[in-house]
């Protein structure tokens, strides 16, 4: 996807024209602001391999992996005014190093095809946007710190 593209400036525009994604530049960098339009979890990547074939039924839920590959970051629905993550959960999360940014808060975009760099864990479909529900993503995520780290099939 990114073959053809020679400066952040294409490949912002790439993520725009492609999937959909309100992509910025910042300081020569393609980044997505966390807020009305989407939103954002981030994991630690075994347990984002894990919520990931959890959500396999989904079209494509978009996920982006940083250089290293150790965080995902799963894109989602924005929340619906006034319904904050519950603290109690958020507590539990943070303790499995999961986060949920704030609004406002920036997520990297693939620039890269490939590791290393930001890159596609499960990229989007082509078109319009469609992102996962903040809940269902949230709750394939409980459900795979619940039951541990073995439980993804081969």
């Amino acid at each position: 996807m990114f073959e053809s593209c020679c400066s952040p400036h294409e490949s912002a525009h790439v993520l725009r024209a492609r999937y959909g994604l309100p992509v910025e530049l910042y300081a020569d960098r393609p980044l997505l602001t966390v807020g009305a339009a989407v939103g954002a979890l981030t994991l630690p990547e075994p347990l984002g391999r894990q919520v990931l074939h959890r959500l396999s039924w989904l079209p494509a839920a978009p996920v982006i992996a940083d250089p290293r590959d150790r965080c995902w970051t799963f894109l989602v629905a924005p929340p619906l005014p006034n319904h904050p993550v519950p603290q109690r959960l958020r507590i539990f999360l943070r303790g499995h190093s999961v986060t949920v940014p704030e609004s406002g808060s920036r997520i990297m975009m693939p620039t890269s095809d490939q590791p290393p760099g930001w890159h596609w864990a499960n990229e989007p479909r082509p078109g319009e946007l469609r992102l996962p529900y903040r809940a269902m993503v949230l709750a394939a995520v409980r459900l795979s710190i619940l039951e541990g780290p073995d439980r993804l099939p081969a």
